[in-house]
């Protein structure tokens, strides 16, 4: 594995086995995986995906996901995170924006592109020039690497808005009851959300509930709420003049030091705090 800080975290050609991969995770920077070759499941914001050679996940910030390898067969995979701030202003064409496929990535809900074969060398290849730009440390590698990097983000662009590719629909490894009650967490998340009241919901035992949640999904249910708690919260705070306490019950937090107890767990700061920074940083 190696691994590149500047101008962006760059995982190159990283096998990941069920013991390495990091449990679920969310992060405020944007996250691209190429799967070179091996097998696994990934499970993004409620859905969950088959991993396989020449496939492209997009993650935006603020989602969970999680990479599930196969134990015989594991992922091989080239992993970019970045932030939005690294990505060029649009000064020519004002129709299109290199985070258009975020954007598109979170309004479809799809997070997900199988490349063709003949498509593939492509992206392996810009992917080796930016590890060799950066690794070689020649004159300019920072600025040519993100220059391949943004080659990258438009040729995926190109190819989900030109639709050469149908996109791709989330596999069926999870069992039904799991698939609708994420779906239904995602929904109802002002409401309570107690063990016994989704286990209801999902005709099963609460037991049950408990232990297929977090066998199918590698996180436990009070952790999965919170952190979309968390995420919604982070959202409303950016986006809305809601007051602190409006926004802690649009999220389903029980009192205000309970939603401030969890924000601060999971932001290390304030819900003011984050405001705060936030606004400071759009000046």
């Amino acid at each position: 594995m190696n691994v590149i800080v500047f101008p962006f975290s760059f995982v190159f050609q990283d096998q990941k086995s069920p013991q390495k991969e990091l449990s679920d995770h969310m992060h405020d920077y944007y996250e691209i995986v190429y799967v070179y070759s091996g097998k696994g499941t990934f499970f993004i914001g409620e859905f969950f995906y088959d991993m396989q050679s020449g496939d492209v996940f997009l993650i935006p910030n603020n989602t969970i996901h999680r990479a599930m390898p196969d134990q015989g067969d594991p992922i091989m995979s080239t992993i970019i995170f970045f932030s939005p701030t690294l990505i060029y202003n649009n000064f020519v064409d004002d129709s299109f924006s290199y985070l258009h496929l975020f954007d598109a990535t979170k309004k479809d809900k799809n997070y997900k592109i199988s490349l063709p074969p003949e498509k593939q060398p492509k992206i392996e290849e810009q992917l080796l020039r930016i590890y060799q730009e950066i690794t070689e440390n020649k004159l300019g590698s920072k600025h040519a690497s993100l220059l391949i990097f943004h080659q990258i983000m438009l040729d995926l662009c190109r190819i989900r808005m030109n639709n050469e590719q149908n996109m791709s629909e989330s596999t069926t490894y999870s069992l039904d009851w799991i698939r609708d009650i994420l779906a239904y967490i995602n929904d109802h998340l002002s409401e309570p959300l107690t063990l016994t009241k989704l286990a209801k919901q999902s005709l099963v035992s609460p037991s049950h509930f408990s232990r297929v949640f977090k066998e199918t999904t590698g996180i436990g249910l009070i952790v999965y709420v919170n952190t979309k708690r968390i995420i919604k919260a982070k959202e409303l705070l950016s986006e809305t003049n809601y007051t602190i306490s409006h926004i802690a019950e649009l999220c389903g937090f029980e009192s205000m030091p309970h939603f401030h107890r969890i924000f601060k767990k999971y932001m290390d700061r304030t819900p003011a705090n984050y405001r705060k920074e936030y606004r400071k940083s759009q000046i």
